[in-house]
């Protein structure tokens, strides 16, 4: 298993922490790691990161978790809006998905369902469809 790059906080990640663990392969610093980064500031990186087909599928998997995680905590919001409008057009399905989710909520907030988003199995475990 690979080493775990250094994090000065795993309860405050940096985007590049969270971008150099990611490509990493290894485990998860910390018990919960997804819902450690699934803060609004990471939202960017985050998306990266899923949309990325050269990070290691654990990365990945790990930063839709986090992305659906922060999503089902705060709820839709403006905020995600815009990501959600960018990501919709993402060649990547799990990008996509997680988009075309989050602009439905938003435009339909009744449809909310927080174990859908923040549970296992939710849509993290379907990443596409």
């Amino acid at each position: 298993m690979d080493a775990v790059p250094a994090i000065a906080d795993p309860f405050d990640p940096t985007d590049a922490e969270i971008r150099a663990w990611a490509h990493s392969g290894a485990a998860e610093p910390v018990q919960d790691w997804d819902l450690m980064m699934a803060e609004p500031s990471h939202l960017p990186v985050l998306l990266e990161l899923v949309a990325d087909p050269d990070c290691p599928s654990r990365g990945r998997r790990t930063a839709l978790s986090a992305l659906y995680c922060m999503v089902g905590h705060t709820q839709p919001r403006d905020q995600f809006l815009q990501a959600a409008r960018t990501a919709e057009h993402s060649a990547d399905a799990w990008a996509a998905t997680w988009a075309r989710r989050v602009l439905e909520v938003i435009e339909h907030p009744e449809s909310f369902s927080r174990p859908d988003w923040c549970g296992w199995p939710g849509f993290a475990d379907r990443p596409t469809g």
